[in-house]
């Protein structure tokens, strides 16, 4: 592959981590996960090369578990994305969505994804160290309705959230006063939005359906050419400094 947008070597080391991903459930929404139909690997190309993210699939790599999906660590990694598509569920895995606040990445693609597949619910989440640790959690209910979070965790500055997590989470059939004494102070939702447990909140709207990493399912790992701005943006922040 012809590097096309990157300035900085194949085998610049990584200097970041974390799960970047993006979750697609169509109704109806399946539960548990261990009843998602069987991974389609033609499928999951196929909406990996209609990803915002996305310029061009350039190669298959072929199906792997998806707890085996490998984490960045040299700069040739970050072209990697991992697509499952179980029929009316998709989970997608791909380093450009990480950001730093700069661009919610997660909440803009969730939306170009939900414009695609209406009535779905789009879960999307990138919990990255770059440095400082910040996380992006996005919930696109099928209505539309969008919870969104973004900011350091502990940081009451620099922090945008949008929404009402307890609503979405109710929407999904969550109701958050029922559930344990433990849980309910874990979520901490009457704090202020740095101190919600936006990790707990994603749990809680997939739970019982989540193909992230899943020991049970398979994905396609292919390698992709992320488009311009996506590509200048993965080189900012997780090769700061090498």
């Amino acid at each position: 592959m012809t590097d096309t947008y990157w300035t900085r070597p194949a085998d610049t080391r990584v200097s970041g981590s974390g799960e970047c991903t993006l979750t697609v459930l169509a109704p109806p929404r399946p539960t548990p996960a261990d009843s998602f139909a069987p991974h389609d690997p033609v499928r999951a190309r196929a909406f990996a090369a209609d990803f915002p993210t996305v310029e061009e699939v350039v190669e298959d790599l072929g199906v792997v578990p998806a707890d085996q999906v490998p984490h960045p660590e040299i700069r040739a990694d970050l072209d990697l994305i991992a697509v499952g598509h179980y029929g009316g569920a998709v989970c997608l895995s791909d380093p450009a969505l990480a950001d730093d606040g700069t661009d919610n990445t997660v909440r803009e693609a969730a939306r170009a994804v939900h414009a695609r597949h209406p009535g779905s619910l789009v879960v999307g989440s990138a919990h990255v160290d770059l440095g400082e640790d910040h996380i992006e959690d996005v919930l696109l209910l099928p209505d539309g309705t969008l919870l969104h979070a973004s900011g350091y965790p502990g940081f009451e500055d620099p922090w945008e959230s949008q929404g009402d997590p307890r609503a979405a989470l109710g929407a999904l059939g969550v109701d958050v006063d029922l559930l344990d004494e433990d849980t309910q102070e874990d979520l901490a939702l009457d704090g202020e939005p740095h101190l919600v447990n936006w990790e707990l909140v994603v749990s809680l709207a997939l739970k019982g359906r989540d193909p992230r990493r899943h020991p049970r399912l398979e994905v396609s790992l292919l390698r992709v050419r992320h488009t311009r701005e996506h590509t200048a943006a993965m080189e900012e922040l997780w090769l700061l400094g090498r």
